[in-house]
């Protein structure tokens, strides 16, 4: 008798279990929460030692900050500004790549191979605006942003032509609104693994915590 009421218990769960799934709807929830996941890559378009050090310093920065895997930099190979880039994720965490490419083709054709798509940040793209549902469906995504001139096969090689505004405007503005509006915001509860240091949030004052002094006196 008390085997068939555990049964019977069960059985009675699992129901109340489904009826609960369905009630939530447990599919679109999960697969919101897929998406979260994803993988970007920026690619900086013609690096040019010292004149660029500073801009593509930056954008590196933004990618690393705000939810990209990798910054790949087509042109000079500037190991001043990696080295700089790597400090910067040895001390507030990671993971963060950066590498370098002399051919952005090669890029391309390595990024095609592994299912990842192109996308092209220049203000005369398609307003992100009118496009966003559609590339929020991607998981995977290498987002171009040029220094120099970017030339016309690019664009025709890319799945994305996108415009953050089509006026004028800094590489560094477009990438991180590119960023938070694929990522839905998601970014900026990230947890950066691996860091030395962090910054506590106040609402007045400074706060910077040194987990290395945190983790020696435990």
């Amino acid at each position: 008798m008390q085997e068939k009421k555990i049964t019977k218990r069960n059985k009675k769960n699992k129901l109340n279990q489904k009826a609960l799934l369905k009630k939530t709807n447990y599919k679109k929830y999960f697969t919101k929460l897929v998406r979260i996941i994803r993988e970007i890559i920026v690619i900086r378009y013609g690096h040019r030692t010292v004149r660029d050090y500073r801009v593509t310093s930056h954008c590196a920065l933004v990618a690393r900050a705000l939810g990209a895997k990798e910054i790949i930099i087509c042109g000079d190979k500037d190991e001043s500004m990696k080295k700089s880039v790597d400090d910067v994720t040895k001390r507030w965490g990671g993971p963060f790549k950066v590498s370098f490419e002399e051919d952005w083709k090669n890029v391309f054709k390595k990024l095609k191979k592994k299912k990842i798509k192109l996308a092209h940040l220049t203000m005369y793209g398609e307003n992100i605006t009118g496009i966003e549902k559609k590339l929020k469906k991607e998981q995977k995504i290498a987002v171009l942003i040029g220094s120099q001139k970017v030339e016309r096969e690019v664009y025709e090689k890319v799945d994305y032509n996108i415009a953050i505004t089509h006026q004028p405007h800094s590489e560094i503005a477009a990438l991180a609104i590119f960023l938070d509006r694929y990522q839905e915001g998601k970014e900026l509860e990230k947890k950066f693994k691996n860091k030395k240091i962090c910054i506590k949030g106040q609402k007045n004052g400074k706060k910077v915590v040194n987990l290395k002094r945190v983790g020696s006196k435990r």
